[in-house]
């Protein structure tokens, strides 16, 4: 039992969320960039892989992910928090002039509703706990799962990559090459879900059920597309950008309860 993490998550607690964890749900880990207790003292900042989100995520998953504890989380370590439904992917970076517009959905000049939606997903819900999730993070081939999910064919769509990490895991046919290196570098972890009842056992241990079928599997639960895929089909782009919306939300909004409720258990 890692106690550094359950202390720095109840001291998170008290003093970012007034004594209750039920605010967790809507906590923007994005604040935490100058925070040198629970953001990324002495490295670039990214909210998935915060102090407290680490401390969030042994004290979910050190029980069912081997070796995981703080000093096993980071860039270089055997695992890394990442984020399931992406941002940039789909609306593009802000531009640096013109703060809450975003390059991405700029290219297909959406009406103020659509904007105000992709903010408010920006600011309450993609850096949100229900968003983040932890994964093995060893290289192979110069990369890690981290970065290749969000650099090949998947284009970051995590019902995607789950997809190909189940043909990995459970030996089915189209398999992903690199990510079958990259499962076999992170052996250490993988081993313990190999088959249909592991590949089973980590949805359920990672509370990912709402991105698979009643039997564990995992399936396509929006169409991906991406900024930069078809400029020219804007009807397109904002049909399958609200469904992303949506399902993502409804995804994030979820599983934080979950997240809130197990960690309430754990910390009695």
């Amino acid at each position: 039992m890692d106690e550094k993490a359950r202390r720095l998550l109840r001291e998170f607690i008290q003093e970012k969320l007034n004594g209750k964890l039920d605010e967790l749900l809507t906590f923007d880990f994005k604040t935490l960039r100058d925070s040198e207790k629970f953001g990324c003292p002495g490295r670039r900042f990214d909210g998935d892989d915060t102090e407290i989100v680490r401390a969030v995520c042994v004290v979910l998953w050190e029980d069912l992910l081997p070796d995981l504890s703080m000093a096993a989380l980071g860039d270089g370590a055997k695992y890394r928090g990442d984020t399931m439904n992406s941002f940039h992917t789909m609306f593009g970076r802000e531009i640096s002039d013109r703060p809450g517009f975003f390059a991405g959905l700029e290219k297909y000049d959406p009406p103020e509703e659509m904007r105000e939606r992709v903010r408010d997903f920006g600011n309450a819900y993609c850096s949100t706990v229900g968003n983040f999730v932890v994964l093995p993070n060893l290289y192979a081939r110069g990369t890690t799962l981290n970065m290749h999910r969000g650099t090949n064919e998947w284009r970051d769509f995590f019902d995607r990559f789950l997809i190909a990490l189940k043909s990995v895991l459970c030996g089915g046919e189209e398999e992903d090459p690199l990510l079958a290196e990259l499962v076999k570098a992170n052996a250490f972890c993988f081993a313990r879900f190999e088959g249909r009842e592991g590949f089973s056992a980590l949805v359920r241990g990672l509370l990912l059920e709402d991105y698979c079928n009643q039997e564990f599997l995992p399936k396509s639960v929006s169409p991906m597309n991406y900024h930069w895929k078809n400029p020219a089909d804007k009807e397109g782009y904002f049909r399958d950008a609200a469904i992303y919306l949506d399902t993502a939300e409804r995804i994030i909004r979820d599983r934080g309860r979950r997240i809130r409720d197990l960690l309430r258990a754990k910390l009695g």
